[in-house]
């Protein structure tokens, strides 16, 4: 696995913008300093403009697409530019790369602005594979497991960047199996489902604990809070890391206390 190499894309951009999103302000800010170390480590400037707050995901999933471009549409000017907009989630990376422009069919002029914002939007993985330079020795020891967020996965169409950075970063790496299967969050899926939402997260958590793995990966801030509550609930020994800290590896920015190498 560690011959897959990352394509490259050039040198990496002088300035990028980091769209960290509410969930990890708010839940898993060390997730959002990982992130900036690595983004920095590339060679890249990174701007964290104040008044950017949520992608609207939760409203829009909800049917409520007025009050997702209210969402959005104050932060169309902090966004502007030509630097990347690099976003540390599939689910908020998908929002404003493929939802973004479709929330103003009436305005010609507001939906150009917000088509020339999402063509500048890529997930972490996708940003770090085509612009950071390969890892020359794995940071992350044990066995380490991937799994795919839904957005990221089908929504982006991303599979290979975040395996192509953990088969660097990782000691060792191995398939979980059911890696795309949702692990039962989906937002208020999980409130209004919650017995099926329970179902899928212990599949996941059996997958988990069935490979003997000691990190389980992902990109998503929403998978995180689903799998993490749900290891901590059963005492695993399995533990659970972002996509960045993961990377970044034991020591650096955003390394989780808790969590032991």
């Amino acid at each position: 696995m560690r011959d897959s190499a990352p394509p490259s894309s050039g040198p990496a951009p002088r300035r990028v913008i980091l769209f960290a999103t509410c969930l990890v302000d708010h839940f898993f800010p060390e997730v959002g300093e990982a992130a900036v170390h690595l983004l920095e480590r590339s060679g890249a400037e990174v701007d964290f403009p104040e008044g950017l707050t949520c992608c609207g995901l939760p409203h829009f999933n909800n049917g409520f697409r007025e009050e997702a471009r209210k969402v959005l549409e104050p932060q169309l000017r902090l966004l502007e530019g030509d630097a990347p907009i690099v976003v540390p989630s599939g689910s908020c990376g998908w929002m404003l790369k493929c939802v973004l422009p479709t929330l103003f069919p009436d305005d010609p002029w507001k939906r150009e602005r917000a088509e020339a914002v999402s063509s500048r939007v890529l997930e972490l993985s996708q940003y770090l594979g085509r612009h950071a330079p390969a890892a020359q020795n794995p940071v992350l020891p044990g066995k380490t497991v991937y799994h795919d967020s839904c957005h990221l996965l089908r929504g982006l169409g991303e599979r290979e960047a975040p395996r192509r950075l953990l088969d660097q970063a990782a000691g060792r790496r191995e398939e979980l199996p059911g890696c795309d299967r949702c692990c039962g969050f989906g937002g208020s899926f999980a409130v209004k489902f919650p017995e099926v939402s329970c179902a899928m997260l212990e599949q996941k958590l059996d997958a988990a604990e069935g490979a003997e793995a000691d990190w389980l990966v992902a990109a998503d801030a929403g998978c995180m809070l689903q799998i993490g509550g749900g290891l901590a609930r059963r005492g695993s020994r399995v533990r659970l890391l972002h996509l960045a800290q993961a990377l970044a590896g034991p020591g650096a920015p955003g390394w989780p206390e808790e969590a032991k190498a």
